[in-house]
């Protein structure tokens, strides 16, 4: 397969179907600074209808790339600067919150305009735009934290593209040793590059009263989850979502694990801890440090973490040993974070390259890279 399928732009059916369409562009809610973008044939008409620009020159007189400021609804509306970027397309950008771009939007649709979404804008207005660059455009919103959306970013300039384009210029060649490397190279990227918009799941797990909780506070920088010396007290699982590293992290705080529960709802929190457990990112199996002796062994996705260590006598710790560690004092927090973000994220250590170049973030962009040495 060569890479015209992953460069393909969108079939838009809205300019040429709809008329003028009219889409925001950035979140809902309140911000420093709203988009609102307008395409169509008539956009330039629709919008000089309603844009009055400091001078009195029209948008539709302007050339491409020209950005005028004025009032939208003429004296006294809101102030606003408008961007051409081409004939048929513009974005007007406003000040942030609920009403102005609201405002801005329904002013449009009552002169004729079409109200899409930004995921319609994306595929239907940017005729400019690969499909990668769609795709990019689109997960950018939900990315997992600052080191997901750099990746994303450097999707959408292109490295993805460029890389495909290179692999395939491989094949042709007949080079095929350098061809299967690269894509091999890319479906090892892909496989953090699929996580880029869904955090990953550490689960806390122990027995009852071994600190899980606390731990999780620790982590979170909050008291997210309720602490008490009560045994039994966490029945449910409490979810915490952070950033470490700039990675996002699910940390799921279980009930206590013990062989006699204290009642079906006891018993149907520590089930639900056990399932949750078989699935997660990785596992944080939390022991007292004073019972350090009787810990369980530590499967291949799970991490040994000894609790309330400023319990006992402080011991230097193995670099890939149990990590000791005290919510009370904050000893070994940092270290624990450090250690969650090198197991859910092997390959920053590992291959340091390797996700700083193109990174597959889809399946179908998966599919596609493989096929290109079937």
């Amino acid at each position: 397969m060569n890479n015209a399928k992953m460069n393909s732009p969108g079939t838009g059916t809205h300019e040429s179907e709809a008329g003028v369409v009219v889409a925001l562009l950035t979140p809902s809610g309140r911000g420093a600074l709203a988009v609102v973008g307008v395409a169509g044939a008539d956009a330039a008409h629709i919008v000089d209808a309603v844009f009055a620009a400091r001078g009195g020159r029209t948008v539709a007189g302007r050339m491409d790339g020209a950005i005028a400021f004025g009032r939208w609804g003429g004296a006294g509306g809101e102030e606003v600067v408008v961007v051409r970027h081409a004939a048929a397309r513009f974005e007007v950008h406003c000040h942030g919150g609920l009403a102005a771009a609201a405002a801005i939007v329904v002013s449009l649709v009552g002169r004729g305009a079409r109200e899409i979404g930004w995921r319609e804008w994306l595929v239907d207005v940017d005729h400019d735009a690969g499909k990668v660059c769609v795709e990019a455009r689109e997960a950018l919103p939900s990315a997992g934290g600052p080191k997901a959306a750099r990746i994303l970013c450097r999707q959408l300039a292109g490295m993805l593209d460029a890389e495909i384009a290179r692999i395939t210029r491989l094949v042709a060649t007949g080079e095929t040793d350098a061809a299967r490397a690269a894509v091999e190279r890319l479906l090892r990227a892909s496989r953090v590059g699929l996580r880029l918009t869904r955090p990953w799941r550490v689960v806390v797990a122990g027995s009852v009263n071994a600190g899980k909780s606390s731990l999780v506070n620790a982590l979170a920088g909050h008291a997210r989850t309720l602490v008490s010396p009560l045994p039994g007290t966490t029945r449910d699982l409490v979810e915490t979502r952070i950033v470490l590293d700039g990675w996002e992290v699910d940390l799921i705080d279980t009930a206590g694990i013990r062989e006699r529960p204290a009642g079906a709802v006891e018993a149907e929190g520590i089930a639900r801890a056990v399932a949750t457990a078989a699935t997660a990112d990785l596992v944080l199996r939390v022991v007292p440090a004073p019972e350090e002796q009787e810990a369980p062994a530590i499967g291949p996705r799970e991490l040994l973490v000894l609790s309330k260590a400023d319990l006992v006598r402080p011991v230097t710790d193995a670099a890939n040993g149990p990590v000791r560690t005290s919510a009370a004092t904050g000893a070994g927090i940092d270290e624990l974070a450090r250690r969650i973000v090198a197991a859910v994220v092997p390959e920053e250590t590992d291959a340091p390259d390797l996700l700083a170049g193109a990174v597959p973030f889809t399946p179908r962009q998966v599919e596609v890279v493989r096929g290109l040495v079937e």
